[in-house]
Parts: structure tokens; C-alpha cells; sequence
């Protein structure tokens, strides 16, 4: 080996490395060598993985008689794909290479049922996938790896699931009576679509309504783990502090047109079996004055990937304004107002004295 260096590339076909399911992923790898570096390879391959990333825990128990608890971590790949980009041809039993610039086209269909991409490769849980070159050296040599990361999802068709366009009714109450109810314009969106809705709330005791939170949750099961987060959390500005009987109202909010995992249910894999589920649910939350009168309402709803959403030609009625934030800002849906922690006993005996 020389003194000099080497370097991969790979350069896609798409500007952006965005993929459906059953799409082809494509493009040239590239390998630099400068200076006096010569390389030796029993070849050079090309793999595309798919895999699962989750935590878990064992008890360890020590000699005293203690125990310790550690969190154990596993990559299992559900999808793989290998090319081969070079290789001798006898009687060679090697490729060398020298100074100078080298390249290879490459092709990789993926299937049709993949999970999204969610999460960060190198946080738990997430789903990855990466395409990987690989110099396959003599076995005395540790091999030289390069990874690019890709997204991908597959395709969610609301026009393929029943009922999803129909609006549904929705109403809870807590144990003074104060009664929430309403009407969500559809079950099914895909990212830049807006949500509307419409409700009413009685509240013949005139108890003191703090305030209504709306939020986009998003649930993430991936094996054993399980993660939710906000997509959007907000507060009806019109709808505080109040004690009026009755309350009409009216919203919208839109769904942002980052990429958004769409909803999905996955199982397969290679060697062992991987479990992914993604949802979505829309949650109101009531914020009432008193001891156990807050109450919310869940309504699950279904992220898609198409059909495009319509150009609007109006502005949504009463648009809210709210803050998006992606999976990967670890926003803990457990993370909320201080009132909703049960009282302690000491703030309830004061209030009977």
C-alpha cells in the first residue's frame, strides 16, 4: 500500500433521494484513488438493506446477588439486494487499482411492500434504508464500506380504502356535564391537505372551560418499542377561559406537506420476522376547571401518499396557526400542561377546609 488515499461516491439518478416502494433506485458509483494507493479487491459489490432498529432490555444478575438492567440494541434487515459491480475474470484472482477514477452504473428494483423510512439510523426505534459499496478485499484486509442513506414509502391510496372520505361525528363528556361535540369533514388526508371541523360544547353548569388543545399524534410500533409524537399541537384561540352554556366553533388546520410517513402495517423480513405499524389520530383535549374534569377525544385518522391534494381555490375557514415538528425532534406526547397530573393530597384537603 502506498501513500495516498481513496474515496467512494455514489451519485442517484433523482436529485433527491426520495423512492416508492416497487420503484427502481439508480445511479454510478465513483472510486477516486490518488497517489501512489493500489488497491487489491476480490471484487466490488453494491447492496441495497431495508432494517428495522429497536431496544431491549435484560437483567443482569451479579455474583453479591445485585442485578443491573441493560438496554440491548438490534438491526434486523427485512429487505436486501446485492449487485455485483467488478470481479476478475480468469485467470485473474484479484482486481487491482491504481491511480485514477473508476465508475459503475447500478440498478436495484424495490418490492412493493416496504415499511416508510422513520427516524434516525443511528436512534432507536426507527426503519433505514442504505445503499452500501463494498470493496471485497483478500480476507487478511478488512473490507472498505461506504453507506448512503435513501427514503422510501410506499404507496398509501386513500381512493383504495371504504368510507375513508366520509365525515364522522365525534363527542365525549366528563362528570360535570360539560359535553364536547363534532364533526370532522373526512378520515383519510395526505401531507398539504387541510382538516376541518366543526363543534359544540354545552355547558349547562357554567363550569369555567380553560381552554381546548387540538394535536396530530403520530404512533410508531416498531418490534417492542413504541413512540408517539405531536405532529402539530395547538390551542383553539377562541375558546378561553370561558363559561358560556353553549359554544359553536368552527376550524381548519393543514397537514404539513413535509414527508410524512404514511400510514402502514408491516410484516416480514429475512431471517426473522419485523413488525412496523404507523398511525395517525387526531386528539382534542379539554382543559376544565375542578378536580378530574378534563376530557379528550381520540379520532384515528389515515395518513396516504395520493391522491394529490386539490388546489384550493379559498382559504380554509378559521385556519389555525400551528408549529410542525418532525419524529426526530423526540416531541413526547407524555410532555403536558401541569394540570392534567393528578392533584396532590395536600392541594385537595385544603379545598375542604
Amino acid at each position: 500500500m502506498g501513500s495516498g488515499s481513496s474515496r467512494i461516491a455514489i451519485t442517484f439518478d433523482r436529485g433527491e433521494t426520495f423512492y416508492f416502494a416497487n420503484e427502481i433506485v439508480s445511479g454510478k458509483v465513483q472510486l477516486n484513488i490518488i497517489g501512489d494507493d493500489r488497491i487489491k479487491v476480490d471484487e466490488v459489490y453494491l447492496t441495497l438493506t431495508g432494517e428495522i432498529g429497536y431496544t431491549t432490555t435484560k437483567t443482569l444478575y451479579t455474583s453479591k446477588g445485585g442485578k443491573q438492567t441493560r438496554t440491548e440494541y438490534h438491526d434486523v434487515p427485512f429487505f436486501q439486494s446485492k449487485i455485483v459491480l467488478a470481479h476478475p475474470e480468469p485467470p485473474q484472482t484479484e482486481l487491482i487499482y491504481t491511480e485514477g477514477q473508476y465508475s459503475w452504473l447500478f440498478s436495484i428494483p424495490l418490492t412493493a411492500y416496504l415499511p416508510p423510512t422513520v427516524g434516525q439510523p443511528h436512534k432507536y426505534p426507527h426503519v433505514c434504508y442504505y445503499v452500501q459499496v463494498v470493496l471485497n478485499k483478500p480476507w487478511y484486509k478488512p473490507n472498505t464500506r461506504q453507506t448512503f442513506y435513501i427514503t422510501v414509502f410506499p404507496r398509501v391510496n386513500l381512493l383504495h380504502i371504504t368510507n375513508i372520505f366520509l365525515s364522522t361525528i365525534y363527542g365525549n363528556q366528563n362528570r360535570k356535564d360539560v359535553t364536547l361535540k363534532g364533526a370532522l369533514n373526512k378520515l383519510g388526508f395526505v401531507p398539504g391537505e387541510t382538516i376541518s371541523s366543526t363543534l359544540e360544547i354545552h355547558n349547562p353548569k357554567h363550569i369555567l372551560i380553560k381552554h381546548i388543545n387540538i394535536s396530530l399524534v403520530d404512533t410508531l410500533q416498531i418490534a417492542s418499542n413504541r413512540r408517539r409524537h405531536y405532529v402539530f399541537r395547538t390551542t383553539l384561540p377562541r375558546i378561553i377561559n370561558t363559561h358560556d352554556e353553549t359554544i359553536c366553533e368552527t376550524f381548519s388546520v393543514i397537514i404539513p406537506s413535509m414527508y410524512l410517513a404514511p400510514s402502514y402495517k408491516y410484516t416480514g423480513g429475512l431471517r426473522s420476522t419485523a413488525h412496523v405499524c404507523i398511525s395517525y389520530a387526531l386528539r382534542f383535549e379539554v382543559k376544565v376547571e375542578g378536580i378530574f374534569t378534563n376530557f379528550d377525544i381520540t379520532i384515528p385518522i389515515t395518513i396516504g401518499t395520493e391522491p394529490a391534494p386539490p388546489q384550493l381555490e379559498f382559504t380554509p375557514q378559521n385556519l389555525l396557526t400551528v408549529t410542525y415538528t418532525s419524529p426526530n425532534d423526540d416531541t413526547n406526547i407524555y410532555e403536558d400542561d401541569n394540570e392534567d397530573s393528578p392533584p396532590s393530597y395536600e392541594s385537595v384537603m385544603a379545598k375542604r377546609v
